[in-house]
């Protein structure tokens, strides 16, 4: 900053005190009056930057505003989506409990069919095997039905059994043990086979096998007759 006084001095040696006095007045206030407008310029630059800084701001917090904005809808389309999944979901499982329940009301119905089916067919069985071992043998056949054993602590069942009584050999029990299927597979002969063979250690007498279908494949057939084994027909034909 200027000194006045030190100015006043050094003007009084050139100039008389009145002027020196003017003069050093006017240089003083000349130099404060500048240094306050380049001051006042200097913080209309400052204000300006910050002025500028500010809009920036104000631009940025906006575009800030919508980007929230934006998220926020975003966020209440994906908690709809996700209602409508779970919504859904629901239905699916609502649908999925009924079609369980209708598959448990269709396998008993089914089971029921079967097993009558079955029971059907096995007194179908004991019937046509009956009057074809008369038949075809001349033997005297006692009731043939459905049988449960219980051999080597196991349950058996037997679709056709009963004794046979042979004229020609009468000190020989025959036990026909008899296995009945709609479709005789070769799956069944094999296993009917280990039921005969059970049965034959088991049981006092001679075994009669019989198997009875209503369809047997050829190569079926040919089983049963390599084994020994009766086959009769639903029409009462004996192989």
């Amino acid at each position: 900053m200027v000194n006045r006084s030190l100015m006043r001095e050094e003007l009084g040696r050139v100039f008389a005190d009145q002027q020196a006095e003017a003069l050093s007045k006017v240089i003083y206030n000349a130099y404060n009056n500048l240094v306050r407008a380049d001051d006042f310029n200097e913080l209309k630059g400052v204000v300006r930057d910050l002025a500028e800084a500010q809009q920036r701001t104000e631009h940025r917090v906006e575009e800030l505003a919508e980007a929230q904005q934006r998220t926020e809808h975003r966020v209440e389309e994906l908690a709809e989506a996700q209602q409508r999944t779970e919504h859904r979901v629901e239905e699916l499982a609502e649908a999925q409990q009924r079609t369980e329940y209708a598959l448990q009301q269709l396998t008993r119905q089914v089971g029921g069919l079967s097993d009558r089916m079955g029971g059907d067919l096995e007194d179908v069985a004991t019937i046509v095997i009956h009057d074809a071992l008369e038949r075809e043998f001349g033997w005297q056949i006692d009731e043939l039905d459905r049988a449960w054993k219980v051999w080597d602590g196991a349950e058996e069942e037997i679709d056709v059994f009963g004794q046979a009584h042979d004229s020609t050999r009468p000190d020989t029990r025959l036990w026909i043990v008899g296995e009945v299927k709609f479709n005789l597979t070769m799956r069944d002969v094999e296993r009917f086979a280990l039921l005969v063979d059970r049965a034959t250690r088991r049981l006092d007498g001679e075994i009669v096998p019989v198997c009875f279908s209503y369809r047997v494949r050829p190569a079926v057939r040919e089983a049963v007759k390599k084994v020994g084994y009766r086959l009769v027909f639903s029409n009462g034909r004996m192989l």
